[in-house]
């Protein structure tokens, strides 16, 4: 008897413990949860405060909403001029890799030490709907004639620029770019980034995307400039255990990728702080290339699901198909309402091995 009440203690004791174990781990793990999501509602909310701050205080006004300038695709071909330093360059490859599986045309060319540039018109017709630079200082250095000559064709034909800037050990702390109301702030370490949901040129990317944690590597370059015509696209905080540029003004925030709405010059830009290593940057990038082009060279939004089932019409003898299951299968397809199979396809595919080797309930 004594037995059987100590045993009964000893359950009861156990059911406890586990009780109080389980409420104690649903306690720890609702606290984590609501701490992450407290810190990325907390970035977002940090965009939407420094867009409500003075716009004199900040490397960028996004505070105020304007209108990119109208691109005409119709002037030109949709074909893209690729700027690439040399064809071992990592950057150039990624840029050809994207184009290459989105199908997008291009014509590559090696950038020259003056900026010389192709044939730009055919028959009074662009020739090019866009034009990259890998290197973003190759642009802005070229001699006065052939950048007035390219700067008069995007004018003229409704043409952007997609530029990059990757700094190196080498780099200055702070660059100004030739010709344009933009500095460029160098090997800077970054964290927590968001997307501006005010950017235009959003397509693929859904804003406000936050992305927590630090960037890879620590060479990024931050944009500072003080007209209307640029937009940030990525916004990111600095990284505190390294010092940034002394010549870096202080903000919440620091745009890593910006759009030039074409209202200084009449040329829309953006222009990359980094490389496409990025995968936010690679997003970016195409959807760029699909607002800028006026949705000439762009993706389907439409997305398939391919599954693979070949083992089960050419595995092994009691795995694969057979007349049963066909018949099934059939069944299902004409019972199921419309609504649910739309689109759906079903092909049968035999392998010659196994046809070959056939048993005898084979469908």
């Amino acid at each position: 008897m004594n037995l059987i009440v100590k045993l009964r203690r000893s359950f009861r004791t156990l059911v406890i413990l586990l009780a109080t174990f389980c409420l104690a781990s649903i306690v720890i793990s609702a606290y984590y949860l609501y701490s992450g999501y407290k810190q990325e509602m907390a970035l977002v909310e940090t965009t939407g405060e420094v867009e409500c701050q003075n716009a004199k205080l900040l490397p960028y006004r996004s505070v105020e909403l304007k209108m990119a300038k109208r691109i005409d695709p119709s002037k030109t071909e949709p074909t893209v001029l690729l700027f690439v330093e040399s064809q071992y360059s990592q950057l150039g490859q990624d840029i050809i890799a994207i184009h290459e599986s989105s199908r997008f045309q291009y014509h590559m060319v090696f950038t020259p030490a003056k900026g010389d540039i192709p044939p730009l018109t055919d028959n009074g017709r662009g020739k090019y709907t866009i034009v990259i630079y890998e290197n973003i200082l190759k642009y802005v250095s070229m001699d006065a004639w052939n950048r007035e000559l390219l700067e008069k064709y995007c004018v003229e034909y409704s043409v952007s620029i997609i530029g990059f800037h990757k700094a190196n050990e080498n780099s200055s702390p702070s660059t100004k770019l030739k010709g344009l109301p933009l500095h460029l702030y160098n090997n800077v370490a970054l964290k927590d980034c968001v997307v501006n949901p005010q950017s235009p040129l959003l397509r693929i990317i859904k804003a406000p995307r936050v992305e927590k944690g630090p960037l890879p590597g620590e060479d990024w370059t931050v944009f500072q400039f003080n007209h209307s015509t640029y937009q940030p696209v990525l916004l990111t905080e600095l990284q505190t255990s390294r010092a940034p540029p002394a010549a870096l003004p202080k903000a919440d925030l620091y745009a890593t990728v910006i759009q030039d709405l074409g209202l200084h010059d009449g040329i829309q830009r953006v222009l990359f702080g980094n490389n496409l290593t990025f995968w936010l940057h690679k997003l970016i990038f195409i959807d760029a290339i699909s607002f800028l082009s006026g949705k000439k060279l762009t993706l389907s939004l439409d997305r398939y699901i391919l599954v693979d089932i070949d083992d089960i019409f050419v595995g092994k003898e009691g795995t694969r198909m057979n007349i049963n299951d066909v018949k099934v299968r059939q069944e299902l397809r004409d019972t199921t309402p419309d609504t649910c199979m739309c689109e759906w396809v079903f092909r049968k595919r035999q392998s010659l091995k196994s046809w070959q080797a056939p048993f005898p309930t084979k469908g």
